[in-house]
């Protein structure tokens, strides 16, 4: 008897979280928040939010013209050329247009370099652009460490040796079958890309459906993979560029229309659970046009509010409609319980 009644009454304790739990808007700067809410549901509401934000380097310099991903490391920007250019990642001054340092990366091939991470200890660069014909069979990242790379003072034009670059293939998991497709019309294309807990995690750019779908390699390990789809958020524009504040659950999302204009967006991933990104807070900050904004692509944190966005040059010929800059942009606003940013 004794122990049916403690059995019941354990079963009885463990059952009370889930009286006292409510789900709803936990955000308070959503338009639905509910104050009574203990869990966030992932249901939040925003109004439409304008951001401009501000130019830090009106023109990076010309061996940047096309900055496909931004990554700071080591206290410095780290960005390179989209495809085509050299297989070479250049360290960059945050206050002047300088290229602090060139660093090649032998036996590397630039065939469609779209982002860049960094993990604290090693860079990974990925070459996983595929919009051409959406069936690329030698989709690939390449992994280096940071201590390869030698000091800038010393050596201005530097390259990590072969044997320090490691290699990750893939191939996404719902793509059995490679099939090509029309410029510009794939479902697999990416452009951005993040590493965290010894994994890695894709974004798709999604041509056809204007979503983006969460992609996870299980591994940072150099091999062959199979990239699993998580799960998709819809965002309406192509996500170019995405990065993660180390240690915070917050992700920011970089992205433009393909429609003229151009109107170009960022999301404000925040306060999500369970090794996915897309149930927690989801804001859509409406950002400038591409007449202002170039082609922006690159987007990394320098602390935990404040980063920097870089964009290719867009133009025709001699005629160039917005030149190649660096912008900051601080997120303290659009976050609850944000911190004092470090400038």
């Amino acid at each position: 008897m004794l122990f049916r009644c403690l059995s019941a009454l354990f079963l009885f304790v463990l059952a009370l979280p889930s009286y006292s739990q409510k789900k709803g808007c936990t955000d308070r700067l959503a338009n639905n928040f509910n104050a009574a809410a203990t869990v966030n549901d992932g249901s939040c509401k925003y109004n439409r939010t304008v951001y401009n934000p501000p130019v830090k380097v009106a023109t990076i310099s010309n061996v940047l013209t096309e900055s496909s991903g931004l990554q700071m490391a080591g206290d410095y920007l780290w960005s390179f050329n989209d495809g085509g250019g050299a297989a070479a990642i250049y360290r960059i001054d945050t206050t002047s247009n300088a290229i602090l340092q060139t660093v090649n990366i032998e036996s590397a091939t630039n065939v469609d370099w779209e982002d860049i991470a960094f993990d604290g200890e090693y860079f990974y660069v990925g070459d996983f652009g595929n919009n051409a014909d959406g069936n690329r069979k030698d989709l690939k990242i390449y992994k280096f460490p940071f201590a390869a790379i030698p000091s800038f003072s010393d050596t201005p034009v530097a390259t990590v040796s072969a044997h320090s670059v490691e290699v990750i293939s893939f191939t996404y998991g719902n793509q059995s079958n490679p099939v090509a497709s029309k410029a510009n019309h794939t479902k697999f294309d990416c452009e951005a890309m993040i590493v965290e807990d010894n994994k890695i995690h894709l974004f798709s750019k999604n041509w056809v459906d204007l979503n983006t779908t969460h992609y996870v390699i299980k591994s940072t390990k150099a091999g062959s993979y199979v990239a699993d789809s998580l799960e998709t958020l819809p965002t309406d524009y192509l996500v170019t560029g995405a990065d993660k504040v180390p240690g915070e659950k917050i992700i920011v999302f970089i992205g433009y229309s393909s429609k003229l204009p151009g109107k170009h967006f960022m999301h404000v991933l925040s306060d999500f659970e369970g090794g996915k990104y897309f149930n927690g807070n989801k804001r859509k900050i409406n950002l400038p046009d591409a007449t202002k904004m170039g082609q922006a692509e690159g987007i990394t944190f320098r602390n935990n509010r404040y980063g920097y966005i870089s964009n290719e040059k867009i133009g025709f010929g001699a005629i160039v409609i917005s030149p190649q800059k660096l912008r900051s942009f601080n997120i303290s606003s659009f976050i609850t319980n944000s911190s004092k940013v470090n400038r």
